[in-house]
């Protein structure tokens, strides 16, 4: 049975629960469609695999993140949504199967916002008309175990694509002042968001999904994110901890320069740790008595290219090293996608069930 009490314990650090919490945030229909064996996409598919899996939790996507990458469900890894911010692109992104499947990006040139009139004739959507009732549907069906975490975030990936990175990044060397205004809107936007989806008794968790960094450093100067970005965070933060629930922030790539920063922002935890740019010991060693680590079982070679053996042994040294003493949930170091092999996602589940069990004794 789920156990939300158990990865609230390991969130906020407040020792060491029962045992290793599995965490994913997002995880590819065809992982779930294998796992389940009948089509998924629905929101009651998405509680079913997330509690038959053994999560605690059921992720479900508010906000800017609809608009921008057409989540409109809020279900993360369902089949892509073209929308005005995101164009579709066919290649073969699954290297063990034959054939081309179709992906969404955002315009690395230019976006769809590029001048002053551009923000303005653009048709910002009011957080009081988002769709809520998958958020009432998740409340009726979900165990009483369970809870949903939200993924809301995005005011800085927001910002980008709807520039475009290479305006965006132009925008900020020529001092442009639309910079400031998306970020703002934005921002804006999210924080409204974050406290109409605060009212639902089913909400456990605030997660801020907005990658800063690539494997070796951050995409954009930190000042900016200090003075422009972090703010909206802590303001959010505020909100979260007003309900007294769990506030987690996920970011790929390299983040050290500012995992201060998101502890003064109030973020008790760090989504996914990713293994090419992050030594999660060391950030353990480092900050392990104020955040939560989350993830690190490597996507680029042990999860996609290794066997479920492979798998397994990365698990199993990972709760040896990271979970004694609590603060560490167990999963990818990113998301689930589809090239990932189905043994190997089911290695990984399955392992952390075995290993996990506090005290840690593997």
């Amino acid at each position: 049975m789920p156990d939300f009490g158990n990865l609230r314990r390991a969130l906020l650090r407040e020792g060491e629960p029962e045992r290793v919490p599995p965490f994913e945030l997002s995880i590819d229909r065809s992982i779930k469609q294998q796992f389940l064996g009948h089509d998924v996409g629905s929101v009651e598919a998405e509680a079913e695999f997330f509690m038959q899996a053994g999560y605690d939790f059921v992720p479900l996507t508010m906000g800017i993140r609809q608009t921008t990458r057409g989540e409109t469900t809020g279900v993360m890894g369902a089949a892509p949504a073209q929308t005005s911010v995101l164009k579709p692109a066919e290649a073969q992104y699954n290297p063990f199967e034959e054939g081309t499947t179709t992906r969404m990006w955002a315009e690395e040139g230019e976006g769809i916002i590029q001048t002053q009139a551009d923000f303005d004739n653009y048709d910002w959507p009011d957080p009081d008309d988002f769709t809520y009732e998958n958020l009432d549907l998740l409340g009726r069906i979900l165990p009483e175990g369970a809870r949903v975490i939200i993924n809301v975030g995005a005011v800085f990936t927001a910002s980008w694509m709807f520039m475009g990175m290479e305006s965006f990044c132009m925008a900020i060397a020529d001092g442009s002042d639309l910079v400031l205004r998306l970020i703002e809107r934005v921002g804006e936007l999210q924080k409204r968001v974050v406290a109409n989806v605060l009212q639902y008794e089913c909400v456990g968790a605030i997660c801020m999904p907005d990658d800063l960094g690539y494997t070796t450093s951050l995409i954009v100067n930190p000042n900016l994110l200090r003075k422009h970005v972090f703010p909206w965070n802590k303001e959010i933060g505020k909100l979260v901890k007003a309900k007294d629930l769990p506030y987690i922030y996920h970011s790929d790539g390299r983040v050290y320069e500012v995992i201060d920063d998101l502890i003064e922002c109030g973020f008790d935890a760090l989504h996914p740790c990713e293994r090419a740019s992050t030594d999660i010991a060391r950030v353990k060693q480092q900050y392990g008595g104020k955040l939560c680590l989350c993830g690190n079982i490597d996507l680029d070679s042990t999860l996609t290219l290794g066997t479920p053996e492979e798998v397994d042994a990365e698990v199993l040294e990972r709760i040896r090293t990271i979970a004694p003493g609590g603060g560490f949930c167990c999963g990818s170091s990113n998301s689930v996608p589809e090239y990932v092999p189905f043994a190997n996602y089911m290695a990984m589940i399955e392992a952390v069930k075995k290993y996990g069990g506090y005290p840690i004794d593997v």
